[in-house]
């Protein structure tokens, strides 16, 4: 019940680009899960960042056999050159002490929530496939439904239809922050960057255990269309009652 981000510190010119850090973990998946390219929904997301030749790449795992088989390779990649779209040194290979590394358990994710609202920073262009478009509005339905189907495709639980109901029907925005921004690899398209509080109003103990499950799961799985090219990164962020909103 483990997933895990692991974050590979490079050494380059330029930062990794989408297509070329897919392309990588293609390979590898290629090589130790080769049956993860007929699965409908993705076990795994991809972002990078970093700058002046410092840069980062970011595999996110959701299945802990996949992790078990993955980290091995990924961790002998320390001091080794890869090319991901262009050449790199990994510098060091991560699960902790980086923004974007991090080990939990999916129990963990519904542990110990933080009331009725949820804060979630969108870090990379978010979008969803709606009608045949991709709609750049981060609406609770949507980034809500889109973690919900993720968590209950690779953990060990799914919520009880009041809980959906609840998530999917009653979730509102209590406060947003943001702007529409390009992406810049493979989809024409625009997403959404910023901040924005989810807010459900009544919430019972277990919605908000849900709820806050969900904010902590789009830490590790994104959120919306294309996370294998980095997009739809987010994770909670602090938020005080001395706030706009």
């Amino acid at each position: 019940m483990v997933l895990a981000a692991l974050v590979l510190l490079l050494e380059g010119e330029t930062p990794p680009e989408p297509v070329g850090l897919r392309g990588f973990f293609y390979g590898l998946l290629k090589e130790v899960a080769p049956e993860v390219h007929d699965q409908g929904e993705n076990p795994f997301a991809l972002g990078f960042g970093g700058k002046e030749g410092l840069y980062w790449a970011r595999i996110a795992l959701l299945e802990e056999g996949l992790y078990g088989r993955l980290s091995p390779r990924l961790f002998a990649l320390e001091g080794q050159a890869v090319r991901l779209g262009k050449p790199f040194r990994v510098k060091a290979v991560l699960q902790e002490g980086h923004p974007w590394a991090g080990v939990a358990t999916y129990p963990r994710l519904f542990q110990n929530p933080k009331g009725p609202d949820l804060p979630l920073r969108f870090y990379s262009p978010t979008f969803f496939r709606r009608k045949g478009v991709h709609y750049p509005l981060p609406e609770p339905r949507l980034v809500l439904e889109s973690l919900l189907r993720r968590l209950e495709a690779f953990g060990p639980v799914r919520a009880p239809e009041g809980v959906r109901e609840a998530l999917l029907e009653r979730t509102t925005v209590r406060w947003m922050e943001g702007r529409t921004l390009k992406a810049l690899a493979e989809v024409d398209a625009a997403g959404f960057v910023g901040r924005v509080v989810y807010h459900l109003p009544q919430a019972t103990e277990e919605e908000q255990a849900w709820l806050w499950a969900l904010g902590r799961f789009a830490f590790f799985a994104g959120v919306g269309a294309k996370t294998s090219l980095g997009f739809g990164r987010a994770k909670a962020f602090a938020w005080g009652e001395g706030e706009d909103g």
